[in-house]
């Protein structure tokens, strides 16, 4: 490998190094409280809520998204529902009609198709609450985590805090990539926990986020032009110096993509949103004004980045170095195959075993075992098991499921940099 290439994977492992024993550590300094029971239900604070559910083509789940909000256990005159239909072309406004026929506390906004961003902004015009929550009409909440995080509000006493966020699940997954991303989206669940510790969380996923509607309204509402409206105003709560914490086992489940291309699609629109998101907050990348969240998050979103377009880059390079010296030979011999075969010589000697880079191997170990250890906490802090659906799923996952987000990013990052728009 070449001097060059050298020095950017060194850079590389020891940036990733770095912020994989920062995480260690706050999951170290924060074990007291990851040991703690539940999150109390009990709670003194009880404000009127809106339930706000934008739905377009929604009409296979939104009844049982519905249906999980009315199952709340939250009284039924303290809460009001208003779905949107954003000009959906199924039967989707036709379900919920029949739904909330017999809803007093539901409304039922129909408008032309606006995207999300506009169909929660068109509901947070009339929306009573003093809270509100948003909850993707593919998505379903568990009966206790309303109470839950206004528990959290309760005990915070914090002007500042704007928005709690959930846990998030993914639904029954049934294949392979789904039993594979309900993996993925427990660790993600600890990696929130540990940003909510530093107050760096910088997305307020769509499935009910609980958000404070006086600040969201002075805030100036979601932005109608991101795709990805639940980063973009994490982003912009965290630059006007509010608040956000998660409810570690306040869950929320949603439905993952079943096929590579819906996969593909949902990564797309999340990754490129990130970037537009970065770009646009671009002031707060290593601001000590915004503490943690500007010189550590802020930091490691945009470094992610990075660390994509290299690892794809060198790996590709030590992959079709060799294969093009190898081809170049059978070039020369003709492609006599046989001959090439036989003459090769498989020997592993004590200096060839010397030559092994042992320092960059001790970091790959390393680095590994931290993220192994950051696996096994993630399951027991969401109180799972790793083969809670099978063995199998795991192989894919640690074998080949980043590699493939990493070509996704990838692919995002040479899009962003030809400011190709992708749609909702």
């Amino acid at each position: 490998m070449n001097i060059a290439a050298s020095l950017i994977l060194w850079m590389v492992y020891i940036i990733s190094l770095y912020f994989s024993i920062f995480l260690f550590l706050v999951y170290l300094d924060k074990r007291s409280s990851f040991r703690a029971t539940e999150t109390p239900r009990e709670t003194s604070y009880e404000p009127f809520i809106s339930i706000l559910v934008p739905a377009y083509n929604e009409e296979k789940t939104i009844l049982k998204t519905l249906r999980s909000i009315y199952a709340l256990d939250y009284s039924q005159e303290k809460m009001e529902v208003i779905v949107i239909n954003d000009g959906s072309k199924d039967a989707t406004l036709q379900v919920i009609s029949q739904f909330g026929f017999d809803k007093p506390n539901m409304i039922i906004i129909n408008q032309e198709n606006k995207g999300k961003a506009a169909a929660l902004n068109s509901a947070l015009k009339i929306a009573r609450g003093e809270l509100f929550a948003c909850l993707d009409a593919d998505s379903f909440v568990h009966p206790f985590t309303l109470q839950k995080m206004l528990h959290i509000y309760a005990t915070e006493k914090d002007e500042r805090l704007a928005i709690v966020t959930p846990a998030m699940k993914v639904y029954e997954p049934k294949n392979m990539l789904q039993k594979v991303q309900w993996l993925e989206y427990l660790v993600i669940i600890l990696i929130a926990r540990l940003s909510s510790e530093m107050d760096s969380l910088y997305v307020a996923p769509g499935p009910f986020s609980l958000y404070k509607t006086a600040v969201i309204r002075r805030i100036g509402g979601f932005d109608e032009q991101n795709i990805t409206e639940d980063q973009e105003i994490a982003y912009r709560i965290q630059q006007h110096h509010y608040r956000i914490k998660q409810c570690p086992d306040g869950y929320v489940y949603t439905s993952s993509p079943e096929t590579l291309k819906g996969f593909y699609r949902q990564r797309r629109r999340w990754y490129l949103g990130g970037m537009i998101c970065a770009s646009k907050y671009k002031s707060m990348v290593g601001n000590k004004e915004y503490g943690d969240f500007g010189i550590m998050q802020m930091v490691k979103n945009v470094l992610g980045y990075g660390f994509a377009i290299v690892g794809i880059g060198l790996g590709l390079y030590l992959l079709l170095k060799p294969l093009v010296h190898y081809l170049n030979t059978l070039f020369l011999v003709h492609f006599d195959i046989w001959p090439y075969i036989s003459n090769l010589k498989w020997k592993i000697t004590f200096f060839t075993f010397m030559m092994i880079d042992f320092r960059k191997g001790f970091l790959v170990l390393f680095l590994m075992m931290i993220g192994y250890f950051l696996f096994w906490a993630s399951l027991r802090n969401s109180r799972e098991k790793a083969y809670g659906y099978g063995w199998i799923p795991l192989f894919p996952y640690f074998a080949y499921y980043y590699t493939l987000k990493a070509f996704i990013l990838l692919v995002c990052v040479i899009k962003f940099a030809r400011r190709k728009n992708v749609k909702w």
